[in-house]
């Protein structure tokens, strides 16, 4: 069960790096055929996660507030990089609904597969 851990966000984002940095250098082979299935099911999960901390962050970008969240922004802002930072999270989100969908489209496909062991 997730525990829910705000204090420790930047840390659990750092750890979801880290895994998928390690996953990505380890699925260049499948040593073991079957468990592309589990694989793919995981990743679908992970994505849909990660849709969901977009969704947050761009609802949460969208009402953040000065001087509540911020003191302004640089000389290199033009006053509204919370609206487009919510506006670019909403499109990652979108993105990652699309590529959730297709990642359950894979794993549905490979579940009809008799993989050798």
């Amino acid at each position: 069960m997730a525990v829910n851990e705000d204090y420790r966000q930047t840390q659990i984002a750092r750890e979801v790096e880290q895994s998928a940095r390690t996953l990505a250098h380890s699925t260049r082979d499948v040593p073991t055929p079957s468990d592309s299935y589990a694989l793919l099911g995981e990743l679908g999960a992970t994505v849909d996660h990660l849709e969901q901390v977009c969704r947050q962050l761009s609802r949460w970008h969208a009402a953040a507030q000065e001087p509540e969240h911020f003191e302004g922004e640089d000389a290199r802002g033009d006053g509204t990089g919370t609206a487009t930072a919510a506006t670019e999270l909403e499109s990652a989100s979108a993105a990652l609904a699309t590529a959730s969908a297709a990642l359950m489209r894979a794993h549905a496909a490979n579940g009809v597969v008799r993989w050798s062991e």
